[in-house]
């Protein structure tokens, strides 16, 4: 690990005045100076101001805290100590897009006071990298202040210096992330989950809005002060009882984070929200952590074919779960998930209060012979608790379910959270998940299981302090194209997520669909891409754990299986090389252990040709290029499964061709020769 810490009490980068106590303004660059921050402490509030590359971003943006039974902690403020100083060093994540991650920003913390009684301390830290900006509040505890408090709201503002092109889904809906992406002018945006981007092209601009290191808080929302404006508040999801969050000091916020760079591309190359997480504790044990591929008893559920119900449908069958192993042991598949494997299934289970047993079986499966027919294969059982948004119920058995798991081997387990509340009544992105989620992270990481959680709080970085917290759903997946009443997912809808729910951190997509007719069971609905299309979204949409979504004997002897088998889930680099949102997205990634590329290209409904320059490649090699690409009759509507794999010899320097056709794609192995 290369590190270099900084101390200054003076830097060009900033206007810093001789006498501490007299400061009123800061202004901080970025280390490449293009990205500037400027603070400024006036009566009602500190404020700040970001622009990059000369280009105003953010107009001046109030800060502060509100608590309950108390006065806004924002006005009166007067300065007791600045800290300076500079950081400038790389780590290496357990697993990633990438093997080693710099983290270079220079740093300021305000030390503040209130003026007036009861005097209490807040302290300001703002971290400024070449791609953006991170920020956060700090609450030191005070003699003889109380040290439980309460947050009614949080006064953090966003005041946007152009009505951009902004890409979000609305916050407070019943089906959580789970939304197609909206694109309209910001300022007819009301209220927004994060990530939340924003794009200006004719003026060069993209921004992308998050928080990182969302640790015993309410995660954030953005919420338009009044109609037809261009200033957000940052707006916390509430406890049923309309409190935002209780925090105990010493108390140190998430970080605000706003991602900056000239095309919407770029912000898919950036590790900003990554790097304002802790890295994990030390002696942490990680030798069961191994990202892969896995395959399962799901899809066929939504398509119709079978139920999770027990019965003459039932999926979850010892008999048919032998039959996915069988497949998975002949690949390079690491596990077979198993929905449906416990008892509690029975009917509309997603309409009662949950009944899960999560250490019983369901009539008709053995989990002891399965788990040991896995291990004879030399692959694993992956784990499911499916909560049903029964919260308290799961806990009661939640140490026993993962003591279970560990005994039979299991050590991935994917979670779920179906229901519009949980517990009938808390919104699941509010502080009352975020606690349940860290039980869960760290009742797993006792048990040395991998987690992938659906319908659960969003990502912000948090992989990195939890390297057993893989991957996580938290957008409208696969499953909507099963059996969704709304038909499914639009083409474009897999160019939109990479910008925006991507920003935050792995996707669960569960790519990888061949059959493209089971209208016997779901007449309106379909897979809106072609069968390459499918390939490239294993590069395109990033994941530790990716599953090859469909059935086993949809796979069986397809010559197209042949590109799953191969594509890594854990890199040495990546790479957004082009793209635009809702259009088209190439990505490149280098496989962690081997000299391998890979590209992923994908496309809307739009068929486009695209020039791809192989400059990514290592120079002075010959690779053998595998392409898996749309055959010349391919549509996503009418001929989804034409593609044709086609194989080249090409250089660094070259450029390729990719002619994708409309809601289609080309996925590429390349393979070194010498």
């Amino acid at each position: 690990m290369r590190i270099k810490f900084i101390i200054v009490g003076l830097l060009l980068t900033m206007a810093i005045h001789a006498n501490a106590s007299e400061d009123k303004y800061w202004r901080i660059l970025s280390p490449d100076e293009q990205t500037e921050l400027e603070v400024k402490l006036e009566p009602d509030s500190l404020y700040y101001r970001l622009s990059s590359k000369g280009k105003r971003l953010l107009r001046w943006s109030k800060l502060g805290l509100a608590l309950k039974d108390a006065p806004p902690l924002q006005a009166n403020l007067h300065l007791t100590s600045t800290d300076i100083s500079i950081t400038d060093q790389s780590w290496q994540p357990v697993w990633g897009e990438h093997a080693s991650v710099a983290n270079h920003y220079q740093q300021l913390i305000l030390g503040l006071q209130e003026t007036t009684s009861p005097e209490r301390l807040i302290n300001y830290t703002f971290r400024v990298f070449n791609d953006g900006l991170g920020f956060r509040y700090g609450l030191p505890a005070n003699d003889g202040q109380p040290k439980q408090l309460t947050v009614a709201e949080e006064l953090t503002e966003f005041a946007f210096d152009r009505n951009f092109s902004a890409w979000w889904i609305p916050a407070y809906r019943d089906q959580r992330y789970e939304y197609q992406y909206l694109n309209s002018a910001l300022s007819s945006v009301d209220v927004a989950h994060t990530p939340f981007t924003l794009e200006d092209k004719q003026a060069g601009i993209a921004v992308a809005i998050h928080e990182a290191a969302l640790v015993d808080y309410a995660s954030m929302t953005l919420r338009n002060q009044s109609d037809n404006q261009i200033t957000f508040n940052a707006d916390l999801v509430p406890w049923a009882n309309g409190d935002k969050a209780y925090i105990r000091l010493p108390f140190n916020s998430p970080w605000r984070t706003i991602t900056v760079a000239e095309k919407a591309v770029d912000l898919l190359n950036s590790s900003l929200v990554l790097n304002l997480n802790e890295p994990p504790a030390e002696n942490v044990d990680i030798s069961y952590i191994k990202p892969g591929k896995y395959m399962g008893i799901w899809w066929e559920m939504h398509i119709g074919e079978k139920d999770w119900s027990p019965g003459p449908k039932q999926g979850a069958t010892t008999e048919r779960a032998m039959q996915y192993i069988d497949f998975a042991s002949q690949h390079d598949i690491d596990g077979v998930l198993v929905e449906g494997w416990n008892s509690g299934w029975e009917g509309n289970w997603w309409e009662r209060t949950p009944t899960f047993s999560f250490t019983e079986a369901t009539q008709g499966f053995d989990i002891e012979k399965v788990s040991q027919y896995a291990k004879d294969k030399g692959l694993r059982l992956i784990g499911h608790h499916e909560t049903a948004a029964g919260i308290s119920y799961y806990e009661q058995q939640m140490a026993e379910g993962f003591s279970l798991y560990q005994k039979l081997g299991v050590q991935s387990v994917k979670m779920g959270y179906v229901g519009t509340r949980l517990d009938g009544k808390e919104w699941h992105h509010g502080q009352f998940m975020v606690r349940h989620f860290a039980k869960v992270v760290k009742t797993a990481a006792a048990n040395q299981i991998m987690i992938n959680a659906h319908e659960t709080i969003k990502d912000t970085g948090l992989r990195r302090t939890y390297p057993n917290l893989m991957t996580r759903e938290s957008v409208r997946g696969m499953e909507y194209n099963g059996g969704s009443p709304d038909t499914g997912n639009l083409p474009n809808h897999t160019v939109i997520i990479p910008f925006t729910r991507g920003l935050a951190g792995p996707i669960d997509f569960t790519p990888g669909i061949f059959n493209f007719n089971y209208q016997k069971y779901r007449p309106h609905n379909r897979v809106p891409t072609t069968l390459a299309k499918q390939l490239a979204l294993y590069v395109t949409l990033y994941s530790p754990l990716q599953m090859a979504a469909d059935l086993p004997e949809n796979y069986a002897d397809h010559p197209a299986f042949a590109f799953i088998d191969a594509v890594p889930t854990d890199w040495q680099k990546s790479v957004a090389l082009q793209g635009n949102i809702g259009e088209f997205l190439v990505t490149a990634r280098q496989d962690k252990h081997s000299d391998r590329w890979y590209v992923g290209a994908t496309t809307n409904e739009e068929p486009r040709v695209i020039s791809l320059p192989l400059n990514f490649l290592e120079p002075d090699m010959t690779y053998r290029a595998i392409r898996y690409q749309d055959g010349s009759g391919a549509h996503w509507e009418n001929n989804p499964g034409d593609y044709d794999i086609v194989e080249q010899q090409v250089r660094a320097g070259q450029s390729l061709t990719l002619d994708l056709k409309a809601g289609g794609g080309q996925a590429i192995e390349f393979i070194p020769l010498q």
